[in-house]
């Protein structure tokens, strides 16, 4: 063994040499005021003694700058549990933090225990995350591969996890900031056209669901927006409508919170004929009420069952499904309810901006990207229009 000591900052720094089997360990010592002592062994997987000093040297002046990390040995997985459940738990949605949990239990944990032995947090590198990445794309005979957008995900969810890392020390440098991800597939809306959704209504007209489908559609609410949409929200008096509370389900549970982000609380005018058909819906509950009389749950929903009771999330996406199915109508989510509203005011002039206004999008880039392909169509369009104004024209 070969050692030397060193001064750096006040603290006294021996670090040495040891050989075990083919490999130089760096073995770093530490010595405080207080004559507390803290060492690391450390493969420098070099078989030269030469190289072995090179990293030794590069070791200590990692040490001098608290570049160095010397904690317990901590898994990546329990990195990841640690994080999900003492970090993030109550600082998200409880929905956001179940599609974290699902992320991570599912997918990340069970890959790194299996393929990579559960393997310590300090020994993580970016060719790990890669490969994770590059496996879960590409897929295997026994699970599909996952979508680039998916994927992103993931490493949005080990990226933050990695970095509250580096912040408590554990780790120096966060390798998922190296990794490549796969590009980023544009997202393609399906939608009905104004004719579609007239019959849509038709179809639905005194169904459980009639009232959702048919404000859905007007206003291009997402599905928890109109399943938390109440009376108290709508002012007939100021001509309003105020998206404020959603509804969604989390776990076997349904949660009721605030809007998905700043940007989804807004204030809609309220349309002429969704006034007048909301006075419609306002009499019929009322019928319902004295039919039902105390079995009523009068809960103050917009859009709910008969007795009163608010559609649960699940339950309006089958209906809907079976609806479709039953009257031999293309097939599409309830959700593409908003991009079909916004498929039609985009092709009508409405800018990108006013779409996204009233949509509730936190950024214009998420509208844009939505509807691109629709603003392509509308660009062929303008360029057939330009062609024709010169087809006869010879140069």
């Amino acid at each position: 063994m070969t050692g030397k000591s060193y001064l750096f900052g006040g603290l006294i720094m021996r670090g040495s040499l040891k050989k075990r089997g083919k490999y130089w360990y760096a073995i770093v010592d530490i010595k405080t005021g207080n004559s507390k002592r803290k060492q690391k062994w450390i493969n420098t997987k070099c078989e030269r003694k030469s190289d072995a000093e090179k990293v030794l040297r590069d070791i200590l002046t990692k040490v001098d700058k608290h570049q160095l990390i010397l904690s317990e040995k901590i898994t990546f997985t329990q990195l990841l549990m640690d994080w999900l459940n003492h970090v993030i738990v109550n600082s998200v949605e409880e929905t956001t933090w179940e599609s974290y949990e699902l992320v991570i239990t599912k997918h990340i944990i069970p890959y790194f225990r299996s393929q990579l032995h559960d393997i310590l947090l300090q020994d993580l590198q970016p060719v790990h995350l890669q490969k994770y990445y590059d496996e879960k794309y590409r897929g295997n005979k026994n699970e599909k591969g996952l979508s680039s957008n998916t994927l992103r995900k993931h490493h949005a969810n080990i990226k933050k996890a990695l970095d509250h890392a580096v912040r408590m020390n554990l780790i120096s440098i966060n390798p998922a900031d190296k990794v490549v991800l796969p590009k980023k597939e544009a997202y393609r809306t399906n939608y009905y056209t104004v004719e579609q959704l007239q019959k849509l209504f038709d179809i639905c007209l005194g169904t459980n669901i009639e009232s959702a489908v048919y404000i859905a559609a007007h206003y291009g609410l997402r599905r928890g927006e109109i399943l938390g949409l109440k009376w108290d929200a709508i002012d007939f008096n100021q001509g309003t409508i105020i998206i404020k509370e959603t509804r969604v389900k989390y776990g076997r549970n349904i949660v009721t919170k605030g809007p998905k982000s700043e940007s989804s609380f807004r204030i809609l005018p309220l349309m002429s004929n969704i006034r007048s058909y909301l006075k419609e819906v306002i009499l019929k509950q009322k019928h319902k009420k004295l039919f039902y009389g105390s079995n009523y749950n009068d809960l103050g929903y917009v859009c709910c069952l008969d007795d009163g009771s608010p559609l649960k999330v699940e339950y309006l996406s089958r209906k809907f499904k079976e609806i479709l199915k039953k009257n031999n109508m293309p097939h599409i989510r309830f959700h593409d309810l908003r991009h079909s509203i916004a498929s039609y005011l985009l092709k009508h002039g409405v800018s990108l901006k006013d779409i996204q206004v009233w949509l509730g999008h936190s950024d214009l880039s998420t509208t844009a990207n939505i509807y691109a392909h629709i603003d392509m169509e509308m660009k062929h369009e303008t360029a057939k229009m330009i062609n024709n104004i010169f087809a006869k024209v010879r140069i």
